[in-house]
């Protein structure tokens, strides 16, 4: 079911993103800081998109590798505290009267 939505969703977005490509096809000029080029509009929607999408992909990846790192931390900080219970539940019992 899960990927039967999915396919639709993607299809509805491709039919979608087409119609917007066709309807948007005027040439702009875009100045970069050392050249300029003409790019018709959904092209270069669509290029910005894509290098946000990628800058994204970038930030969350260095983003869940800190975590990861932390979670490894943390890991080994309770099968430390772990090990040491385990020690102090095993060791005999000191009676001082």
């Amino acid at each position: 079911m899960r990927q039967l939505f999915a396919i639709i969703l993607f299809i509805a977005l491709l039919i979608l993103s087409t119609v917007f490509a066709l309807n948007n096809n005027q040439p702009i000029v875009v100045d970069y800081l050392f050249a300029e080029s003409e790019l018709a509009l959904s092209t270069l929607i669509f290029w910005v998109a894509l290098i946000g999408l990628v800058l994204g992909v970038l930030a969350m990846t260095i983003a869940v590798f800190k975590l990861r790192v932390k979670l490894k931390r943390c890991q080994s900080r309770l099968n430390k505290a772990e090990q040491e219970l385990k020690n102090l539940r095993t060791a005999p019992v000191k009676d001082t009267v």
